[in-house]
């Protein structure tokens, strides 16, 4: 299963990148610490940070209609239309909402919608069809979106009575992202039996997902409404279309599975939208508004970059002790990734700890050290039978969550028994529930092999890439470390230890490149968890500790890039160690979201490194 499951986007995308590129014939990209070789001649610059996934806040909302406050039998509980709109617009502003569906949008409340904000929201259609029509309006923000096109279906309401409910062609002003989203209401038993009239409008609406599905690949479509319905209609319109629910479930040859606590009131979504954040509100504020829950959540969709982009799996290296002044990039699998690959030799541990356990859990949760910042709060390096939950006082969601909850298959290797905390922390019994699609349990970690050395590590490896390779791969390679610590960190043996990782990397990437299944399609990240200084390996003021590299390669990767000057938003520290704060150096603490950015998925929630996603390291779309 490829995770992004994403078509090639449509022509005339706002491609921020290819605009702000500027590639520059420099004499060398110089190497950023003492000792390390040179690298290719030219390089891209880019004069600004491109952007990020689009992000955005949807909902679907019953206003409960004026028909059912304002007149002579009023629904008891409820204050009359007017003071329960401007409520209803309190909670979008304080949900942040972009794109809403309205149900039971009655005549005053359309009146005083657009008297009090037709500045700041787009309607449609509001009273363009006809007052039944108008009831399911739909309205997006203005400063974010604007309207390419309003349509509308015919949907069965009461007694099989067809009403106009409204679709609309929205872009993103920002990013030029455009998504369909589409708003009903089916009818409920109010007048009679109504399931077969229901049944009817999830076909109608199905086959107007699919159809505008195929008439405009790469544009999600997008499904809300109040559908009087829980299982009846979710099973059959994820079996027919793309669409998945905010709050999880699906549909396959094995079956339906129904998402937990059904409302009637949905949010659906298509490729290549990854949603996350879905809650169905019924605070005090939503009671004294309407009789439905709210429901609200963020959609994700990627960059047209990655949309366009084959990499559907990452394999990631963490290299203890890697010392960046003793990486020769003119020799083996270094030379290969400092050609056809983005790197910088000057990247930063995380502030708090120079130590691999730290790291490692830093460079999978894009967190930082310390607790009370809301970090993993593991600040030592052995093994001590606890899991990350009970250190950092609060569930961390991995990169081995989001990819596992996606559906795809995970694998942890290492030879050191410190790494079994992360595969406990991530297994069956600490492992957080799956909230996306079919539940994919609590275990996030498929496989974990500790091997006795790094060559068996990397063996074992290279043979599950070319057999059945994972969507993701963490191997972590401890050897240099003892080497580094046992005869020094500027010792003849160390050095020539550093050259056999990286042909045991150069190995690796042969491997890639011989797999049908990874060939083309595969991003490799390496990187150092530490470096190292003779004495003082663990003392995480010394330059030579917190100096570290990291390397991107793969299909899209801008060739021979410092990452760097791919990303001005970072800034380059020099031989400082500086913190997190904006503009900040890039921590190897930034593979987390970079791996989940490149196959389409949202960051990390509570994460603090590249948390936007922004960090930037493919060229123009691929194809």
């Amino acid at each position: 299963m490829r995770l992004n499951q994403i078509a090639p986007p449509r022509s005339g995308h706002r491609l921020t990148t290819a605009l702000l590129a500027t590639t520059v014939a420099l004499s060398a990209l110089t190497a950023l610490v003492p000792g390390a070789s040179a690298a290719p001649d030219a390089r891209t610059v880019l004069a600004e940070q491109p952007a990020g996934p689009l992000t955005f806040q949807v909902a679907s909302f019953n206003l409960l209609g004026a028909g059912h406050t304002d007149g002579s039998n009023p629904r008891k509980g409820f204050d009359k239309s007017g003071p329960r709109l401007k409520r209803a617009i309190e909670i979008l502003d304080r949900e942040s909402i972009d794109v809403v569906g309205f149900q039971e949008m009655h005549q005053a409340q359309y009146d005083k919608f657009t008297e009090w904000e037709s500045e700041r929201f787009g309607l449609y259609p509001g009273a363009q069809l006809g007052t039944a029509p108008m009831h399911n309006s739909i309205a997006w923000r203005t400063d974010q979106w604007q309207a390419l096109r309003t349509e509308s279906i015919k949907i069965p309401y009461f007694k099989g009575n067809e009403i106009k409910m409204p679709y609309v062609l929205l872009e993103h002003l920002e990013t030029g992202q455009q998504a369909w989203f589409l708003n009903v209401h089916n009818p409920a038993d109010a007048r009679g039996p109504a399931q077969k009239w229901r049944d009817e409008a999830v076909r109608r609406e199905a086959n107007l997902v699919n159809q505008l599905r195929a008439d405009h690949p790469g544009v999600p479509v997008f499904l809300t409404g109040d559908m009087n319905d829980r299982d009846e209609f979710f099973c059959p319109v994820v079996a027919r279309t793309e669409l998945e629910a905010a709050n999880g479930g699906g549909s396959d040859e094995s079956g339906c599975q129904t998402p937990p606590a059904m409302k009637v009131d949905w949010l659906l979504g298509t490729a290549p939208t990854v949603f996350t954040g879905y809650a169905a509100l019924t605070d005090p504020l939503v009671k004294a508004t309407t009789d439905h829950p709210v429901i609200v959540a963020d959609a994700v969709v990627p960059t047209p970059v990655v949309q366009a982009s084959p990499i559907d799996r990452v394999v990631v290296l963490g290299v203890e002790g890697l010392r960046s002044s003793a990486i020769d990039l003119t020799a083996g699998g270094w030379s290969r990734l400092a050609r056809e690959g983005a790197i910088t030799l000057n990247a930063r541990t995380t502030l708090e700890s120079t130590a691999p356990l730290p790291n490692v859990l830093s460079m999978l949760t894009g967190r930082r050290v310390d607790a009370a910042a809301l970090g993993h709060g593991v600040t030592y390096n052995n093994d001590r039978g606890e899991v990350v939950r009970s250190t950092a006082g609060r569930y961390v969601s991995s990169i081995f969550d989001l990819v596992h909850n996606r559906g795809g298959r995970t694998y942890l290797a290492a030879n050191r028994n410190r790494i079994d905390m992360v595969d406990r922390s991530w297994d069956g019994a600490n492992g957080g529930r799956d909230p996306y699609g079919f539940d994919d349990g609590t275990d996030k970690v498929d496989r974990y092999f500790r091997g006795g050395n790094d060559y068996r590590l990397v063996e074992d490896l290279r043979t599950k890439l070319e057999k059945r390779p994972a969507a993701f791969t963490y191997a972590e390679l401890s050897s240099l470390d003892k080497v580094g610590r046992k005869a020094g960190f500027d010792s003849e043996r160390y050095h020539k230890f550093v050259g056999k990782i990286g042909r045991m990397v150069g190995r690796t990437l042969g491997s890639i490149e011989a797999s049908k299944k990874l060939a083309g399609r595969t991003l490799l990240v390496v990187a150092g968890t530490n470096g190292g200084v003779d004495g003082a390996a663990r003392d995480s003021e010394r330059t030579g500790n917190y100096t570290v590299p990291l390397m991107v390669w793969g299909p899209g990767v801008v060739q021979g890039a410092d990452l760097y000057d791919l990303n001005p938003a970072w800034s380059d520290p020099g031989n400082a160690q500086d913190g997190y704060e904006t503009p900040a150096p890039i921590h190897t603490g930034v593979v987390a979201n970079l791996a989940l950015s490149v196959l389409g998925l949202p960051a990390l929630p509570g994460s603090l490194m590249n948390n936007d996603q922004r960090l930037n390291v493919l060229s123009l779309p691929l194809g």
